[in-house]
């Protein structure tokens, strides 16, 4: 009959402190890479190299709307100069327009702030198209999200 060996665990070796120890100079690089990369996160922050900037240009278009939720899901959308119905979009259509104006909306929600008051749809000359609200201070940039995106909002620039 054969026996069966366990070998001894490293805690019951023997107290042999080498065994276990990190090179002193791998934790001082280590803490250098450490010290070194919050260094150049916070310089970054405060002196914003390496962080994207809309450079702004003149305007080319512009349009007040208000957006009001209908009854049966759809959203009207009002001109805010004439205070006429420009369009509605019937529901369960334009899923990006409606992702940003919930997203604009939350933030004037929150600040307690009336929505009454209308957006500010844009085209500059360098071909950027943003939805500003002028309540919160708060854009979103719809050029950046594709084509199908820009022409769902470029149709609301047409009065």
């Amino acid at each position: 009959m054969s026996s069966i060996h366990f070998e001894t665990a490293p805690a019951e070796q023997g107290s042999n402190p080498d065994a276990m120890r990190v090179p002193k100079p791998a934790l001082y690089m280590a803490a250098a890479l450490v010290v070194c990369v919050i260094a150049l996160a916070a310089s970054a922050r405060l002196f914003g190299f390496g962080a994207f900037r809309e450079v702004p240009t003149a305007v080319l278009v512009e349009r007040s709307l208000r957006f009001e939720d209908v009854s049966d899901g759809g959203i009207r959308i009002i001109d805010g100069a004439s205070n006429t119905v420009a369009t509605t979009l019937p529901p369960g259509t334009n899923g990006f327009l409606r992702g940003a104006l919930r997203a604009l909306t939350r933030d004037r929600r929150l600040a307690g702030i009336s929505s009454t008051q209308p957006f500010r749809l844009v085209r500059y000359t360098d071909g950027r198209l943003v939805l500003h609200d002028p309540a919160t201070t708060r854009h979103v940039t719809i050029s950046s999200f594709g084509p199908t995106q820009i022409a769902s909002f470029d149709a609301l620039l047409v009065k």
